[in-house]
């Protein structure tokens, strides 16, 4: 609270540069133990015309020792504003003793924490995220820089060549005065110094390989900012590829014939089969240099002119990188394609991280001929089921009322049983009290009866249990009480 105060009336008396305000606010800081005044007074102390307290300056240092580390972030237990308003008033302090208190790595590790939270929602979350950059970029002793890729120039082509990178500051703003070099090794750049301004460079590649690279880079920072941790871009180069030795077969599994053979180099085929027929397509992909590859992912795909349900296979490469599909339709009919005879249209689908799309070429009309069949062909779309009606059991028929009636009055017959009993035993309820202790007991009674009724009519075990445990104490006490007293009744006769 002092500290607050002590914020408060520097600011407002700033003009006047009275030297025992510095003297104030450490004698207040002896007082006060939490991050958030000490941050309030370094906010202070640089705002105070003169020097700055090489005291106050020091006690950052102790401050800073506070703050936990996580992995690469750092941060005091009042979260982001506690770091927040340490980062302001420690680096506008630092920036007035020309020096700064924290190290590089510090100011990294707080640097990290603050910009994690960037994408949280909330307005005081965001308020104290910028109150922490901007503590960051705008001072004049520790600002840290971050190399960034712009412009989507991560994908390399020989249509667009260039990679743009930039240093920036907190905030985002490029750095200006600073530089980028291309390490030596690199398979794709050239190594040497970046052309570019304003904190913006750009580097053409010379070469292109197909695949992801990583890029070292050294930076250039004018005085007071702390070199990027991370210095190392990735980039990916894409590049067309050609479907090659394609090979379009239909075979009669019965007598291993060729029935259809086609290299697709007039376009796609059109055949016909049946379930004695083995379907074959061999096919290859290729750089431009003729040179073989491999896909991520290379499928086949059916899909049927009727209902538009698609059946997939996927294409098996060798160790020659040669992909092919081998289908038997007397095993696949029923299996894959659910029985469903007629067109198809025969496409390949290849897809690769490096291609600039996914390709997809047409291969061959297919038209499937099955027998026909009693059972319908098996749906195997993604469409809702129709909906499952179920009919129960027609309930049995009830007994006659006069049956019901007997066997509801033998159920009370023990009861009426044991009432001649009592009688017959001379029991009579003359000897009932009507003190508290008898009327709690036999009420209880009661209630717990009535609990049980309601059990047995629909409340769950756990509803009864906790009603029953209630009952169950008073009832007890009461009974033991009530006995008691009669005990001493009978006594004192």
């Amino acid at each position: 609270i002092q500290c607050e105060c002590g914020n408060k009336a520097v600011v407002s008396t700033q003009s006047t540069g009275e030297p025992t305000l510095n003297g104030v606010l450490a004698e207040a800081l002896k007082s006060e133990e939490s991050v958030m005044s000490h941050s309030l007074a370094y906010l202070s102390a640089s705002l105070v015309p003169g020097d700055a307290p090489k005291d106050i300056v020091d006690s950052i240092e102790d401050i800073v020792h506070r703050a936990d580390t996580i992995g690469s972030v750092m941060s005091f237990d009042g979260g982001l504003m506690e770091t927040a308003m340490f980062l302001k008033g420690a680096l506008a302090l630092s920036e007035k003793a020309g020096s700064s208190a924290l190290t590089d790595a510090m100011v990294k590790k707080f640097a990290d924490y603050i910009t994690s939270n960037k994408d949280k929602s909330g307005q005081s979350n965001l308020f104290y995220t910028l109150i922490g950059l901007e503590a960051l970029a705008n001072n004049k002793v520790l600002v840290p820089s971050q190399l960034i890729v712009l412009e989507s120039s991560a994908v390399i082509t020989p249509e667009k060549p260039s990679l743009k990178l930039s240093l920036v500051d907190p905030l985002g703003n490029a750095i200006a005065g600073s530089g980028l070099s291309i390490d030596a090794g690199q398979s794709i750049f050239p190594a040497g110094k970046l052309s570019g301004s304003a904190g913006v460079f750009e580097v053409s590649a010379t070469t292109f390989t197909r695949g992801i690279h990583k890029v070292g880079v050294s930076a250039q920072l004018p005085s007071g900012y702390v070199a990027p941790d991370v210095t190392t871009v990735s980039c990916k180069v894409v590049l067309p590829v050609v479907v090659a030795d394609t090979l379009f077969k239909l075979i009669d599994v019965d007598d291993n014939r060729v029935m259809a053979s086609s290299d697709l180099s007039s376009g796609p085929a059109v055949a016909k089969g049946d379930l004695s027929t083995r379907l074959m397509f061999d096919f290859s992909v290729k750089e431009v240099d003729g040179s073989s590859i491999s896909l991520h992912q290379a499928f086949v795909r059916f899909t049927s002119s009727k209902t538009g349900q698609e059946v997939y296979f996927i294409a098996q490469a060798d160790l020659n990188k040669k992909y092919s599909v081998d289908l038997n339709f007397r095993t696949a009919a029923s299996k894959s394609f659910g029985s469903l005879a007629g067109e198809y249209s025969v496409d390949a689908i290849l897809g690769d991280a490096t291609l600039p799309s996914a390709m997809v070429m047409k291969i061959a009309t297919f038209t499937l001929d099955l027998p026909e069949s009693k059972e319908p062909a098996a749906d195997l779309s993604k469409s809702a089921k129709p909906e499952i009606s179920h009919t129960f059991r027609t309930p049995e028929k009830r007994p006659p009322q006069a049956i019901s009636m007997l066997f509801t009055g033998l159920i009370f017959l023990p009861a009426l049983v044991l009432l001649i009993v009592w009688a017959k035993l001379g029991a009579n309820i003359s000897g009932l009290s009507f003190s508290l202790s008898g009327l709690c007991f036999h009420g209880g009674l009661a209630a717990i009866f009535l609990i049980y009724l309601n059990f047995f009519i629909g409340t769950d075990m756990f509803t009864t249990v906790k009603y029953l445990s209630g009952c169950a104490i008073i009832t007890f006490l009461a009974g033991q009480r009530l006995l008691s007293t009669i005990a001493a009744q009978k006594k004192a006769k």
